[in-house]
């Protein structure tokens, strides 16, 4: 695989993404707007790295990112790499080369603000079609017309204006403001950036993933069917949402109290990040939908930018402690389907086109929830077709999020199509990804992958 071939044509490929290439700039406390000159642009970084293992250990190693070499992926969800904000590369790319040239790894890090699963995808067909067009003809200079829309107004233009008062599944989101939260909003990307990955380093965070088959998520929805006295329509992500929160919790709490009665450097730490907080009567899932499959307007199938809007599933901590019995599974999978259900246009409308929201408001789950041990932010992925992405030498063999240090989030991506149903990668303490592997309706259900 040629790397030189690669970088050519991601060049080509972010000529219809010039969003990659802007610089970031914050126009007030916590708002930020990235500007592309073309007279001066940030050129996104793109690397090259040797590994010294052999890719079919790597294979064999289930494509544990721990076995990739220091400096291929950023374990980062802040902005960081300079503390001159419109010095922050949006955009990264490392190739991992192996030392038998049995594979490779693209390690790809797309700034959220830029784009979201939907509009990641799109660059990634992009770039790999480009790929395949100058592997054929390194001559050639017609790549097709590319309609790719960034600007985050086109939301504003296709959204409906608000016509209720505040909903109450927006106000049972909301965080009153604070000092902290607005000092975090006044500081610069890069500043903040560094200074809550420095905070990071005080926790033992760690990843898993496990594998949930075809199969089980089928049996997963019939049970679920077969235990409920409604009509609602139960998909994949009611189920796996459910089966995530109940094993989820369980291990949190299994986790929280081996830090109980520790010493001082245990407690600082276990505070900061929620093992030592007072338990609580619920446990909060935020679930991340994309508006674009709501709000019909074909206009918004070309928008690249993060049009993802979340929602919160209440699931009392009582009933996730039981033994996770068909009728529980069933109950947990129903309070989300009807949370998923309340994002209606109404809501969106009022995410979106609401008013301007306060400069710290994004900051303040971040500040005021860190020490809530009982929550978790998931993502499911596993409807993307990130395994027709082929660059002319075939389709990817695994496709994950990397190394990460950012706690209490789960993301879900589609296995091989060889294989079947979803992978699941936690982030958390290894506390509690510990106790997660040996769950007893967690193994039941998944395969522990790394």
């Amino acid at each position: 695989m040629s790397t030189e071939l690669l970088k050519w044509s991601f060049y080509k490929a972010i000529e219809d993404f010039p969003i990659f290439a802007g610089r970031l700039h914050q126009v007030q406390p916590g708002k930020l707007e990235v500007i592309v000159d073309s007279g001066n642009l940030n050129i996104p970084e793109f690397t090259e790295i040797q590994s010294n293992v052999n890719f079919n250990k790597y294979e064999a190693a289930n494509f544990n990112p721990a076995l990739l070499p220091d400096g291929a992926v950023k374990p980062t969800a802040f902005f960081t790499g300079g503390f001159q904000e419109g010095n922050i590369k949006l955009a990264e790319i490392c190739i991992v080369q192996f030392r038998d040239c049995g594979g490779v790894v693209l390690a790809v890090t797309i700034a959220h603000v830029l784009v979201d699963g939907y509009g990641f995808e799109m660059f990634m067909h992009r770039w790999a079609e480009i790929n395949k067009l100058l592997a054929a003809d390194s001559t050639v200079t017609d790549f097709g017309v590319s309609n790719v829309v960034h600007s985050r107004s086109i939301l504003e233009r296709v959204v409906p204006m608000p016509q209720e008062p505040l909903l109450s599944e927006l106000y049972k989101m909301y965080i009153p403001s604070g000092y902290v939260s607005r000092l975090v909003a006044w500081l610069s990307p890069g500043i903040r950036g560094r200074i809550l990955e420095c905070i990071q380093t005080f926790a033992d965070i760690s990843i898993s993933c496990f594998h949930v088959s075809r199969e089980t998520i089928d049996k997963l929805r019939q049970s679920v069917k077969k235990n409920s006295s409604t009509n609602l329509r139960i998909s994949d992500n009611d189920v796996l949402m459910a089966a995530i929160t109940i094993a989820y919790t369980q291990s949190v709490l299994k986790h929280k109290s081996e830090y109980a009665n520790t010493g001082l450097a245990s407690w600082l730490k276990s505070s900061l990040f929620g093992s030592n907080s007072k338990n609580s009567s619920t446990f909060v899932s935020t679930i991340a939908a994309d508006i674009r499959h709501r709000i019909p307007n074909s206009d918004l199938e070309t928008y690249s930018g993060n049009s993802a809007i979340s929602m919160m599933v209440h699931s009392p901590i009582e009933l996730l402690q039981m033994p996770a019995s068909p009728e529980v599974l069933a109950q947990v999978a129903l309070g989300v389907r009807k949370s998923t259900n309340e994002i209606t246009s109404e809501y969106i409308a009022q995410v979106i086109n609401g008013g301007n929201a306060e400069s710290d408001v994004v900051f303040r789950p971040l500040v005021y929830n860190a020490g809530v041990a009982e929550k978790l932010m998931v993502t499911n992925l596993s409807r993307f077709t990130f395994y027709t992405t082929d660059f002319g030498w075939g389709v990817p063999q695994f496709v994950a999020q990397t190394n990460t240090k950012f706690p209490k989030v789960a993301k879900l991506f589609p296995a091989h199509p060889s294989k079947g149903g979803v992978f699941i990668h936690l982030v958390d303490f290894a506390s509690t990804l510990q106790h997660m592997r040996v769950n007893s309706f967690w193994t039941e259900i998944s395969d522990f992958v790394y």
